[in-house]
């Protein structure tokens, strides 16, 4: 019985898991929003309004393991991984 409820557990975990992992749509929100609360210029933030999602877009890629996504932004120099589950985004590396 005690394992019978620890499988019915971890299956309702990962149908969550599966039903809440974040889009790469959500996720660029995400990032934009990050980039403007790490701005103190309200010319930056214009220009985030402006562009950000669309630059933001064009250089993350996105793979899909359906319980969670991991995005990769690639920009200039900088390559930055997050890990999106539960409808959060959590960083994991930054080069």
């Amino acid at each position: 019985m005690k394992k019978l409820m620890i499988i019915g557990a971890l299956a309702i975990g990962l149908i969550i898991s599966a039903q809440t992992n974040p889009s790469k749509g959500e996720f660029v929100t995400w990032a934009k929003d990050q980039l403007k609360s790490e701005s103190k210029n309200k010319y930056v933030d214009f220009g985030i309004d402006l562009l950000g999602e669309k630059l933001i877009s064009s250089v993350t890629t996105k793979q899909d393991y359906v319980f969670f996504s991991v995005y990769e932004v690639k920009a200039l120099d900088k390559q930055i991984k997050v890990v999106g589950v539960f409808n959060h985004f959590i960083p994991i590396s930054k080069k």
